[in-house]
């Protein structure tokens, strides 16, 4: 397993973005929204503290502590540049077949047989 140290989530893209060789101008866009997200999942804690301060007692509704959006956004972007890697998929088991033992014999042999016209 790698070796990962803890970092910002804009250091991580930054690391991820210097090691992404497929990457040209046409994903500028992309770049720019993922780093402009990375900066905000980074500071959302202060930014919470900053609007609780803010609010006072009888101010501003309250702001939630937690942002459920932010990161499965920054993982689509993550996805879009592809600098995520693939998941691997182990093969599924098909459904156990209730046939008979002369019935999947059957079942072979018509698979052998073809239409003719």
């Amino acid at each position: 397993m790698a070796d990962f140290e803890r970092e910002s989530v804009a250091d991580a893209l930054e690391r991820a973005i210097a090691d992404a060789d497929h990457l040209t101008a046409r994903h500028a866009g992309a770049v720019a929204a993922a780093r402009a997200l990375a900066a905000k999942i980074d500071a959302w804690d202060v930014i919470v503290r900053w609007a609780i301060d803010d609010a006072g007692p009888a101010g501003r509704p309250a702001v939630p502590p937690n942002d459920n959006v932010s990161l499965p956004s920054f993982l689509k972007f993550l996805d879009a540049l592809q600098l995520v890697p693939a998941p691997t998929e182990k093969a599924k088991p098909g459904p156990t077949s209730t046939a008979s033992p002369a019935q999947q014999a059957l079942n072979e042999m018509r698979k052998g047989l073809s239409i003719v016209s």
